[in-house]
Parts: structure tokens; C-alpha cells; sequence
């Protein structure tokens, strides 16, 4: 199957940054991976969510929303008695026009968020109980699908400046991942 020409590129300019993402958050298996795994996405989605929360749009996106999880976030950090983490940097994005590459990588999780809510339910998390916003990013799918048909359709669309926010938002949940990585094996 042919990916539509924007995501296709998207996809292709985000590869490395999105393949070292997905190394570090590995396969949690235990529940101190989950946690570490927890911790990290809480340390990247919270303040990329407030960012976009107090930032418009384009006008292609009116009638949409991105698929906000931090209440659920908050929610299974609580939980599993995981204190919501301290940001190290706010997120800043870079500069132009390319917030769709940022929403790209957003909405793109709730892919990934199947396979790692079934590996949450193996470890005994559920839509009720620690996994909430794995579950509610699996769930919503159907934004993912909107996101994307606007996405192909937005005018104005900068395709170096969509790379370059959705590389940016890779390197800041990589970093976010790995602080909290670091936060549970303190160098001695």
C-alpha cells in the first residue's frame, strides 16, 4: 500500500530519529520498565500537549483536534505512584511554519499505541487502571486517519519545515526518554 505523498515523505525524512525513539522505549517487560516507560512519555507529551494547547492551529485544522492524553497520563502516574516528572526544557519547536510535522508525530503514536497498550495489558495495566492513555490513543485511531487527510490537503504545507518540527519532536521525546532513564540508573 502506497502511503499518501506528505506522510510518505514524512515517514522517510523522520526514519533514524523515529527507529532511536522506539529503541529506547523498548519492549517493557517488567513493571519498572513500564514505569521508566511511563515516566518518559509523561516527561515528553505533557509539555508538547501544553504547548499546543495555548498555540492556534492552521486553519485546515478548525474542525480538529489533536488527541490530547494528559489527564490520562496524570491518571496512571498516579497510579502506579510515579511522580509526574520535572521537565528539564520546556518544549520549544523550531522556527516556520511546520507544526503538521509535530501533530505527525502526536497522532502517529496512537499507532504505536496498540501494540504497546497489549504489552501494558500483559503486565496487568488497562484502559481503567495504569494504561489509560495507551488505551485512549488505540482507541482513536480515527484521528489519526482525519489528521492525515488534512495533513495531504493543508495549503501552505512547508515539507522542510514539517521534517525538521516532527525530527525536533522525535529528539525531544529521545531526550525525554532517556532523562528518565537516567533518572533511575544515577551515574555513581
Amino acid at each position: 500500500m502506497d502511503l499518501p505523498p506528505r506522510r510518505s515523505a514524512l515517514k522517510e525524512a523522520t526514519w533514524s530519529a523515529h527507529m532511536a525513539l522506539d529503541a529506547l522505549v523498548g519492549g517493557f517487560g517488567t513493571v519498572a520498565d513500564y514505569r521508566r516507560y511511563l515516566a518518559g512519555i509523561a516527561a515528553f507529551r505533557l509539555p508538547v500537549e501544553t504547548w499546543l494547547s495555548r498555540n492556534a492551529l492552521p486553519q485546515a485544522f478548525a474542525d480538529w483536534q489533536p488527541g490530547f492524553v494528559r489527564d490520562e497520563l496524570r491518571a496512571d502516574l498516579a497510579d502506579l505512584d510515579t511522580p509526574e516528572p520535572t521537565v528539564l526544557r520546556p518544549f520549544s519547536p523550531p522556527e516556520g511554519e511546520g507544526v503538521v510535522g509535530l501533530l505527525y508525530v502526536l497522532e502517529g503514536s496512537s499507532l504505536g499505541a496498540r501494540l504497546l497498550a497489549k504489552r501494558a495489558e500483559a503486565l496487568g495495566f488497562s484502559d481503567e487502571f495504569g494504561a489509560r492513555h495507551l488505551f485512549s490513543q488505540a482507541r482513536n485511531f480515527s484521528n489519526w486517519r482525519a489528521f492525515s487527510e488534512r495533513m495531504e490537503n493543508v495549503r501552505g504545507y512547508d515539507a522542510s519545515a514539517s521534517a525538521h518540527w516532527a525530527n525536533t519532536a522525535f529528539d525531544y521525546a529521545r531526550d525525554a526518554f532517556e532523562s528518565a532513564l537516567n533518572a533511575d540508573n544515577p551515574v555513581r
